[in-house]
């Protein structure tokens, strides 16, 4: 099979969009010829795209920007060594590389399920914990555990070798929260708000233990969790970074592409790598 027709079924698997304008395109390659191989990944890395060639793939489908900004334009990154060496190996090696971000998010299989979320939901195996939306699953009451306790079982699943804290490591974990991007920096539904305050809103409301944001920032959201516990409410947040997260949904990928492409193509997750490591005191 051609790689733009296993290109045509990823997106007809997903409903069209509502929005005029998307990045899921074809970011760099051929797209017509036979498809050698897949592989799923949420950052197509330097990394990755040598695994691609180790494995003998020439189609690479990520989650993430390719070239470092969400529409991945390059016209900033003329002469630039960095980008100069991931397109001349991509275009060396003849890869192919498809992102799928805002249809994945926007619908999985025509059931208005967040592709994303589904898939962290199914890889942590929390499926019967789903609070409220099960459209975008964000909320879960797990039975009750510790900080140190779930920071390890995340560790595992995301197969990551840190998390950072922010608030008390004592909290006795019943609800978690995956609150996204926690930036503090575009308005919100009320311009005198900052959107973190709908979660911070949440928090109280929805009881919550223990946060996990895709990015954190140190004034708004920290500061309120380490006023909380100061005060003796204890809350913790987990922060493990977007790519980190967002991983468990193109590893859940790999369970269900092969009957909606509908032929025998192989296909391996493989995972970017942990974005960080730690040097401690």
């Amino acid at each position: 099979m051609k790689i733009k027709e296993i290109i045509q079924k990823l997106e007809a698997f997903h409903p069209p969009l509502e929005r005029p304008h998307t990045c899921d395109v074809v970011k760099i390659g051929d797209t017509d010829v036979e498809c050698s191989g897949i592989i799923l990944t949420c950052f197509a890395s330097m990394e990755v795209v040598r695994k691609a060639v180790q494995e003998k793939a020439n189609l690479i489908i990520c989650h993430e920007p390719l070239f470092y900004s969400h529409e991945d334009t390059t016209e900033w990154l003329d002469g630039d060594p960095v980008y100069e060496a991931k397109r001349k190996l991509l275009e060396e090696n003849q890869i192919v590389v498809y992102r799928d971000h805002d249809h994945i998010h926007g619908d999985h299989g025509g059931k208005n399920i967040d592709g994303i979320f589904y898939g962290i939901m199914n890889e942590l195996g929390w499926k019967e914990y789903v609070v409220g939306d099960t459209k975008k699953p964000l909320l879960y009451e797990i039975p009750q555990t510790t900080v140190p306790e779930l920071a390890d079982f995340l560790m595992q699943k995301l197969n990551i070798s840190g998390i950072r804290v922010v608030g008390s490591h004592d909290t006795i974990v019943r609800r978690v929260l995956f609150c996204e991007h926690v930036q503090g920096t575009k308005p919100f539904k009320n311009p005198t708000e900052i959107p973190d305050s709908a979660v911070m809103k949440r928090v109280r409301q929805e009881q919550v233990d223990v946060l996990i944001p895709f990015e954190i920032i140190d004034w708004t959201l920290s500061a309120y969790i380490r006023d909380s516990c100061a005060a003796g409410m204890p809350k913790t947040i987990l922060e493990m970074g977007h790519f980190n997260v967002e991983e468990l949904g193109m590893r859940c990928m790999v369970r269900y592409l092969p009957s909606v492409i509908g032929c025998e193509v192989p296909m391996k997750y493989v995972q970017s790598g942990d974005s960080f490591s730690y040097i401690v005191r």
